[in-house]
Parts: C-alpha cells; sequence; structure tokens
C-alpha cells in the first residue's frame, strides 16, 4: 500500500515500481490495462527508473477495485473522487 503516490494533480496515481527492470514494468503495466480496463502507462523517472502512471480519468476504477482493501492511515494516497 505504501509504494504508490499522487501526482501533483492530486488525481493521478504512480506505482512506484522502481525495483523491476523496464520489461517487467512494462508487462505489470499491460495486465492492469488489460485486467481492469485501465490506461496505464509506463514513464521514465529520474532518468533511471520506471514506474507506472494511472491518468486521472481512470482514479474511480482504480478507486473502486482497491478502496475496501485499503487500511485508513492509507486514504491519503487515494485520489478524491467525486
Amino acid at each position: 500500500m505504501d509504494d504508490g503516490s499522487l501526482q501533483k494533480d492530486k488525481k493521478s496515481l504512480i506505482l512506484h515500481t522502481q525495483s523491476y527492470t523496464k520489461i517487467e514494468v512494462e508487462i505489470l503495466s499491460k495486465e492492469l490495462n488489460i485486467k481492469f480496463n485501465l490506461n496505464s502507462k509506463v514513464i521514465s523517472h529520474k532518468h533511471k527508473y520506471y514506474v507506472i502512471i494511472i491518468p486521472s480519468k481512470d482514479a474511480n476504477i482504480l478507486y473502486n477495485i482497491i478502496s475496501l482493501y485499503i487500511h485508513p492511515s492509507m486514504n491519503y494516497k487515494l485520489p478524491k473522487i467525486n
């Protein structure tokens, strides 16, 4: 639950996958897109690592998938859903 963050827009999410290779991160992103109908993509982070970004337009989808499993102390990492 702790390897993610909100972007500056407070709506887009980043999954911090710096410990994985670029190929592994691309596989993870592809699976998220296929299995959960997301539009995640892989971006370079600090010109050294690769992370997955989930755009704000998919925030409701992701929230509905994971909200029941998030510990209350980690709710601040989720976007504010209208």
